[in-house]
């Protein structure tokens, strides 16, 4: 597979000019393997990769915050969302509870939340603005009060992946949450005579029929089946 930036050089040049623009101490460059992301993580083979220091103005304050970091921009890119790489002590690799995760990547959120977003605008820029600004504030949050912030956190792995559905739905985090998933990770859409996973015992069609046709038409289908992958290998036993 020819990667992004060969195939589409245009693309390339516009999102560096972009990058640099908008943010100039972030250098966007084409990394050989073995390229150090951070402490943690190389590169394996040849990629863009944004790399060097991003500010932060904190809310309420004239105080600006900077952070070294690293993004990782795939090889199918724009079609996949790149991935940010903590390369700053002040962001402790490993501390699961600054979801930060072993490797250094940050935790960004929920793997449909993620796409679904991304989507909206796909570019370099947006990439910054709406993943890793939010995501950098809530870490100078937590420097400052030695705790989370209440805004933008969910819990971790499969917990956190079930709050987000359970909003989706406008339910209670419950067992019927995973059930209703697997209906929504279906590629084709559910018959109305089907029981339906509220745990009722009523048929789809004299239940949440509505309310799962309406999800699914704002989410797609292969995101839940991602994310429901997750969340069965996270505790099998459970679900």
């Amino acid at each position: 597979m020819t990667p992004w930036y060969k195939s589409n050089r245009k693309l390339f040049r516009e999102e560096r000019a972009a990058l640099a623009s908008a943010a100039p101490l972030l250098g966007m460059v084409i990394a050989g393997p073995e390229f150090r992301l951070n402490t943690e993580s190389v590169l394996k083979r040849e990629s863009v990769v944004v790399h060097g220091t991003y500010g932060i103005s904190i809310p309420d304050s004239a105080q600006q915050i900077e952070y070294g970091i690293s993004i990782l921009m795939p090889i199918k890119y724009p079609k996949q969302p790149p991935v940010m790489f903590c390369n700053d002590s002040k962001l402790p690799v490993g501390n699961i509870d600054r979801h930060i995760m072993k490797d250094g990547s940050a935790c960004l959120g929920v793997y449909a939340d993620i796409m679904m977003r991304w989507f909206l605008k796909p570019d370099i820029v947006n990439f910054l603005e709406n993943f890793v600004a939010p995501f950098l504030v809530w870490q100078v949050y937590y420097d400052a009060h030695q705790r989370p912030p209440s805004w933008g956190h969910r819990s971790h792995f499969a917990e956190g992946i079930i709050e987000y559905y359970a909003e989706l739905l406008g339910m209670n985090k419950c067992q019927s949450v995973v059930e209703f998933m697997k209906l929504l990770a279906r590629k084709n859409r559910p018959k109305g005579h089907e029981i339906c996973p509220c745990g009722s015992g009523d048929r789809l069609r004299n239940c949440h029929r509505e309310l799962l046709y309406n999800t699914r038409e704002k989410i797609a289908w292969q995101y839940v089946a991602k994310d429901l992958q997750t969340i069965l290998r996270d505790d099998r036993s459970k679900y």
